[in-house]
């Protein structure tokens, strides 16, 4: 890996290993590459006791971890029965490796094998908030997922463009900026993209701004729902109203798959 390769790894990646119970979640090891990748499984909703109605493969954001709970996927299906597949990608967790961004491709595609395998003829949705929307939407524009919900879409160079003016080596910023993959370039994935999709958006984002979200979420070309926070910053909650704004949202994202 180059110098600069790996000073974009640091600028955005915080990954940690450190145990974390779950006891509500089953985790699983895969085979990858030449070690493992750690993946945790858990149902949400109602009449969970047979075949899941939906399973949804997500991707933590830079410093979360597959055990953590995630607001916009939990609360929001209240009639179905979901199972998630939450990753840990290399270097978090018990994945092995160490992180890395060039690496991000390669787990999607391998946990996607997965989970369709798992799923059958069940549908599946790519999510992720922050960084975890990078592997989400890369998967919605380049290989087979049924659908797409995501939490504060990230472009990843256009984010660490933004952030250059609290550097006084800007030069160095824009050269790590251009170390992103082609691969990962979220507005190109997402003009690529055709499977229903919804998105929220906190529009006082402080680390990813409203205005790059918004390039993502204006290119993507499949029918799409968004849920805008006006008040809502990179990390805030959703409240009780914003979760009940999402529910017919998820609704009629399972609705347009299935129809």
């Amino acid at each position: 890996m180059s110098l600069l390769g790996w000073l974009t790894d640091r600028i955005i990646l915080e990954p940690s290993r450190h145990d974390i119970q779950v006891p509500e979640r089953k985790p699983l090891l895969f085979p990858h590459g030449d070690g493992e990748l750690e993946v945790w499984v858990h149902r949400v909703g109602k009449q969970c006791t047979g075949k899941p109605d939906l399973y949804v493969l997500e991707f933590p954001g830079t410093a979360s971890r597959a055990e953590h709970r995630t607001d916009f996927l939990e609360d929001c299906w209240t009639d179905s029965c979901v199972e998630i597949w939450s990753v840990n990608p290399p270097g978090y967790g018990n994945s092995s490796g160490t992180a890395s961004l060039g690496k991000l491709p390669q787990m999607a595609e391998r946990a996607l094998r997965e989970v369709r395998r798992a799923a059958e003829e069940t549908p599946v949705l790519a999510a992720g908030g922050s960084l975890g929307s990078v592997s989400a939407i890369y998967l919605a524009g380049r290989h087979q997922v049924e659908g797409v919900m995501v939490q504060n879409p990230t472009a990843l160079r256009e984010v660490i463009l933004a952030q250059s003016g609290w550097w006084h080596f800007n030069w160095l910023i824009r050269a790590a900026a251009a170390q992103i993959p082609a691969e990962l370039d979220s507005i190109a994935n997402a003009g690529r993209a055709s499977v229903p999709a919804v998105f929220v958006s906190a529009q006082q984002d402080s680390v990813v701004p409203a205005r790059i979200q918004q390039q993502i979420i204006e290119t993507y070309k499949g029918p799409c729902k968004v849920l805008s926070l006006p008040d809502a910053d990179h990390g805030t909650p959703l409240s009780e109203s914003d979760v009940r704004q999402l529910r017919p949202m998820a609704d009629w994202l399972q609705q347009t798959i299935l129809s």
